[in-house]
């Protein structure tokens, strides 16, 4: 059957953006096909034109390259690394602005407790991820990840997040992804349990649909708990279920993306240019379809 929508200033076919509208505004899943709203499709579909081009939200300084992206919500700022060993943090507009150079490979940053002043931050090589108190600027513990994941030297973890769960000794899981395999392995790190101790536990590896490699970046969503899985070269941004299902993909704006964050409504992708330019963070709002 055709199912149609006749409002006050019209009918409006099944198939339209006023008709999706519609059944999210008044909670009715009018056509009866399981969804209010747009249908969930897993196919390629391109990035909404309505938000492009987006927004740059701050001046970062030549050679910064971004490579990670996180948000505090306890702190209420967004952190960044650049994979030069930097990390900054910023509010959501990009203002005030502060950087620590601590020397390093960055790639990734998470943050697993927001009532700490603690982010974590993945290292490309050696594999490992870094804890890093931003209220006294000092690095305060390493955990290593070599015994399970180790690339080729520019092809390691490229990737980082932490995804809560109430159930788990240590407060929830880190999920870190190997760029040279696209592979994504889960860890249990000694965080809750010990302020000292650098305990790794792998629980496991997932394959995420596509098995596409050149992973770059990884970040978990609370509102929608999923996670959005972020290719370089593929110019592809992937939602997944925490089991590495997936659940829709978009075509990523942009040429050399490595950082994504999802917050409210406002969608963040980092771009890394090399030494010789400028990083960027291009903010894209509304932005409430990623994580439908």
């Amino acid at each position: 059957a055709s199912w149609n929508w006749q409002s006050s200033i019209g009918k409006h076919f099944d198939g339209s953006t006023e008709y999706y509208d519609a059944e999210i505004d008044f909670e009715i899943d009018i056509n009866q096909d399981g969804t209010i709203g747009k249908p969930i499709t897993t196919d390629l579909q391109d990035f909404p034109p309505e938000v492009l081009p987006g927004t740059s939200v701050v001046n970062l300084p030549v050679g910064y390259e971004t490579s990670g992206l996180t948000w505090h919500q306890g702190l209420e700022k967004i952190f960044a690394v650049s994979d030069e060993g930097v990390v900054s943090m910023m509010n959501r507009d990009g203002t005030e602005l502060v950087h620590w150079n601590i020397g390093g490979d960055f790639e990734a940053i998470t943050v697993a407790d927001h009532t700490s002043n603690f982010v974590y931050i993945g290292i490309e090589n050696p594999d490992s991820v870094i804890e890093f108190d931003v209220s006294s600027g000092q690095i305060t513990r390493t955990f290593s990840l070599t015994d399970w994941m180790t690339g080729p030297s520019n092809l390691g973890l490229e990737a980082l997040t932490f995804v809560p769960d109430a159930t788990h000794p240590e407060g929830g899981v880190f999920y870190a992804g190997l760029q040279s395999t696209g592979e994504v392995f889960r860890f249990g790190l000694s965080i809750k349990s010990s302020s000292t101790l650098s305990s790794v536990t792998f629980i496991n590896t997932l394959v995420i649909e596509g098995s596409h490699t050149d992973l770059a970046d990884l970040s978990y969503d609370p509102s929608s708990d999923r996670i959005l899985a972020l290719y370089d070269s593929l110019d592809r941004i992937k939602v997944i279920e925490k089991d590495g299902e997936l659940r829709t993909q978009w075509v990523a704006p942009g040429t050399e993306q490595e950082a994504i964050l999802y917050v409210g409504d406002e969608l963040f992708i980092g771009e890394d240019f090399g030494g010789s330019t400028r990083g960027t963070i291009t903010q894209f709002s509304p932005f409430t379809s990623i994580v439908a």
